[in-house]
């Protein structure tokens, strides 16, 4: 019997040793208590809709991999707080951080977890330079309408298995923090501007587009599929 115990485990460990990541399958669900806990940040002019967050927010529970609590109140970005969530997802727009909001979210990052910016996050926070190095890109203006959007980090495992995409969103326009370091995603096919990017910031991740203006973009499949992605790989659930 221990023979053969010995003799399964080995084949066992030869087979975990041979799988690899398939980028196209999809995500297996957590397991009951280890959903990723989202703090989702929401609010500012313009970008105020209390649509849009309660749309993602139940497409990205139907998938089994989340608990996503909306929240405009920007303490919860502050220590201690923060801690309880393992990535910040952020839609927000204008607004100033506090000494102890900016704090805790960098801190945050640079210890491990995540952020993941949409849209209007690179138009927030303006009184922040560390916050604009978190994001890479700050807004400086945009245009509008339908457009296509071409996959250029082809083997970053966000973007693994995507096809380039149709949206209609606006053409948010960034110049970009001179100490960041973003690795670049997606561009527009019109005019070659980033408009999905990661960066590793400590021991943390970030990810941050300027897609998602509206509810066409956001009931878009392509987009609801990338902010997930963005999502599980900014927790490590997966790795490029």
């Amino acid at each position: 019997m221990k023979i053969r115990a010995i003799l399964t485990a080995i084949i066992l460990l030869a087979l975990a040793s041979q799988a690899t990541y398939c980028a196209t399958c999809p995500v297996p669900p957590s397991q009951p208590g280890q959903k990723i806990k989202v703090l989702f940040e929401v609010g500012g002019p313009v970008h105020d809709s209390k649509e849009l967050p309660a749309l993602l927010k139940k497409v990205l529970e139907d998938t089994g991999q989340f608990a996503v609590n909306v929240t405009d109140n920007r303490d919860e970005m502050a220590q201690p707080a923060i801690d309880k969530y393992d990535v910040v997802l952020i839609y927000t727009t204008g607004g100033a951080l506090t000494e102890a909001q900016e704090k805790g979210l960098t801190s945050f990052v640079e210890n491990g977890k995540g952020v993941v910016g949409i849209h209007s996050a690179t138009d927030s926070f303006k009184n922040s330079d560390a916050y604009w190095k978190l994001m890479c890109g700050q807004f400086i203006g945009h245009g509008g309408g339908t457009f296509k959007v071409k996959i250029t980090g082809k083997s970053h495992v966000i973007v693994q298995g995507m096809s380039g995409f149709e949206i209609t969103d606006e053409t948010y326009r960034h110049k970009f923090h001179p100490e960041s370091k973003p690795v670049v995603l997606m561009r527009r096919e019109e005019d070659g501007e980033p408009a999905s990017w990661v960066q590793y910031v400590g021991k943390g991740r970030v990810f941050v587009t300027g897609l998602g203006h509206g509810k066409p973009a956001w009931e878009n499949p392509a987009f609801q599929k990338l902010v997930e992605r963005a999502l599980l790989w900014a927790t490590g659930k997966i790795n490029p």
